[in-house]
């Protein structure tokens, strides 16, 4: 099972205290408080984006290093069967 190693959690938007005394909003404060949420969330967004970034660069180098690997069991394995295929059975000896 794979270790943890990003924890990723939405933060909260618009937890914002009404900035006047009456306790209403009026038309700016609601833009004040549209534009705050919306910058939030482009920062949220920016934030998933450099974790999905780094999450497909680490899956990319696995990915590469696994290959490596496969190529270079695939060149043995190729060597084998040509050495194999140079033996011939009938003037091989068999041991008892």
């Amino acid at each position: 099972m794979p270790f943890a190693k990003r924890i990723v959690e939405p933060q909260l938007l618009c937890r914002l205290p009404i900035p006047n005394d009456e306790g209403s909003l009026n038309v700016e404060d609601l833009c004040s408080i549209n534009n705050v949420v919306l910058s939030r969330t482009l920062r949220q967004l920016s934030d998933l984006a450099k974790h999905a970034c780094s999450l497909f660069q680490e899956l990319e180098n696995e990915i590469m290093s696994t290959n490596q690997r496969v190529w270079v069991l695939q060149n043995n394995i190729e060597k084998i069967q040509h050495n194999a295929s140079g033996l011939d059975p009938k003037k091989e000896p068999v041991r008892k």
